[in-house]
């Protein structure tokens, strides 16, 4: 069954309303995740369920709870069954959402795809930014150096844990910035 556009909608403004001004984890990165995952499928010759992707994609981080991948399962489970998705098509979106962090076990095409489109969020520029945000804001980190800690330890989790061929290659200049900034940033922080 192919999503509609009012599904799509109504994914998108639920997860908006979840989110409210949220900036490392809102809508804008939903929507790279989205794109990243379509240019992965594109490259492996994938078919996917763009239903179950664009619901994974979107709604895969609508919660605060800790963990918020087991909350946002669950949200969107119960968000997902008053739009019409069949019970099938809810627990491939959760399994998707649940495996999505960088220790996760993706089983699925979606899962896969959801799964490194994140992660490559984490890395480059887009990494350093969002990692800058979510290190104060998620970790309650204060200082220069435990943000670069920060940076190193994602650096090191992300790029290990892409599981598909061209998610690896599209990492590589990701990798390249984000070694560059660090190198800098510890060259910048000896007093």
């Amino acid at each position: 069954m192919k999503i509609t556009n009012e599904q799509k909608e109504k994914i998108i403004n639920f997860a908006t309303k979840q989110l409210d001004n949220e900036v490392a984890a809102g809508i804008d990165h939903f929507k790279r995740d989205y794109h990243l995952a379509q240019v992965l499928a594109k490259k492996e010759s994938l078919k996917f369920n763009e239903k179950i992707l664009f619901a994974a994609t979107f709604l895969h981080d609508v919660s605060e709870d800790e963990p918020h991948w087991t909350g946002a399962a669950k949200l969107a489970g119960k968000f997902l069954k008053k739009i019409d998705f069949s019970y099938v098509e809810i627990k491939e979106v959760q399994h998707a959402i649940l495996e999505h962090t960088p220790n996760g076990k993706p089983k699925s095409v979606e899962a896969k795809l959801l799964h490194d489109a994140d992660l490559l969020d984490f890395l480059g520029a887009t990494g350093i930014v969002r990692l800058s945000i979510g290190a104060w804001d998620w970790m309650g980190k204060s200082s220069l150096q435990e943000f670069l800690e920060v940076f190193k330890k994602f650096r090191k989790i992300a790029s290990e844990g892409l599981v598909l061929k061209a998610s690896k290659d599209l990492a590589k200049d990701k990798i390249k910035f984000m070694d560059l900034a660090i190198k800098q940033l510890e060259k910048e922080l000896k007093i």
